[in-house]
């Protein structure tokens, strides 16, 4: 028996490999309607007055914070999506290992959870804004993540679409979310300072008037964010004006320039309404006696 003798006339063939078989793009039409109506539904849902109740915090400082780190896990994980992408497609120098499929779809519903928190206080509750640039961009991100993450999933269920197909669904889901966070918790995280300690006297100007800044208060949406007894707010978003006892300077220069998750209002609110709501704030939450009027003369002042 010679053990040399050739086997291929013997043995079975082998089958061809037949490539897959791929859509045309005229079918990327669908991920696009799904883009369209998800972005829609979600600016829809949100197309209402910021609502004071409803809000929850779990263990951080405020709603603000909580979305912001909520947002920030999502973009690791996210950034988590794009390496080990390129792993299985790959583009890296190492042999793919067996977790690395089930790891990116894990990563990616792990993400989409973590979004949860954030979409249920920016559409349900805070509403679409737009105060100022950062904050209509911030919006309009927002609607479009949810489109961009149902045009991905359309993608992917449907299959065979043309190759470059889905990493470009995937690219563009992933810089819409880096948007979406560049434009909250990175702004948020840049500007939180601790509040400053409030003065033992306050001094409030002559040309600054308390009683004014309540319908101040009410017309700019201050009760939304604030709780603050005398003007009847119970907003659970900002801090709670009753406990922060914040001085007059202090909340004018909040009121103009904004930080730690406040936009400014130096664009909707004239000066005089900046000092006068300044002034309802800081008489509101403390005793006459620590309050001080100063009336415009070259020195002293005058305590009410």
């Amino acid at each position: 028996m010679r053990l040399d003798s050739r086997v291929s006339e013997t043995a079975a063939p082998v089958a061809p490999h037949h490539p897959i078989e791929r859509r045309s793009y005229r079918w990327v039409a669908l991920p696009l309607l799904a883009f369209a109506l998800f972005s829609l539904t979600a600016g829809l849902l949100a197309h209402h007055d910021p609502r004071s109740k409803g809000y929850f915090r779990l263990f951080f400082e405020d709603p603000i914070h909580l979305k912001a780190a909520f947002a920030s896990a999502a973009v690791a994980l996210g950034c988590f999506q794009v390496f080990s992408a390129t792993w299985i497609y790959g583009k890296l120098p190492w042999r793919k290992p067996a977790w690395i499929n089930p790891a990116h779809r894990w990563s990616g519903r792990l993400a989409f959870v973590f979004t949860l928190p954030v979409a249920y206080h920016c559409i349900f509750k805070l509403g679409f804004r737009q105060p100022d640039t950062r904050v209509l961009v911030h919006s309009l991100l927002g609607c479009a993540f949810y489109g961009a993450y149902a045009a991905k999933i359309t993608i992917v269920r449907l299959r065979r679409f043309p190759v470059p197909v889905l990493p470009i669904a995937g690219g563009i889901l992933f810089s819409v979310l880096i948007g979406v966070w560049y434009t909250s918790a990175a702004w948020l995280y840049t500007r939180d300072t601790p509040s400053a300690a409030p003065a033992a006297a306050v001094v409030i100007p002559a040309d600054a008037h308390a009683a004014d800044g309540k319908s101040v208060f009410a017309s700019a949406g201050c009760a939304t964010c604030h709780t603050l007894k005398a003007a009847g707010a119970s907003g659970q978003i900002g801090p709670n004006l009753d406990d922060l006892k914040p001085g007059y300077a202090q909340v004018v220069a909040k009121v103009e320039s904004g930080g730690g998750g406040m936009p400014s209002f130096a664009q909707q609110l004239s000066a005089q309404k900046i000092r006068d709501v300044a002034a309802f704030v800081a008489t509101s939450t403390r005793s006459p006696s620590v309050v001080t009027c100063n009336f415009g003369f070259r020195s002293g002042s005058s305590t009410l």
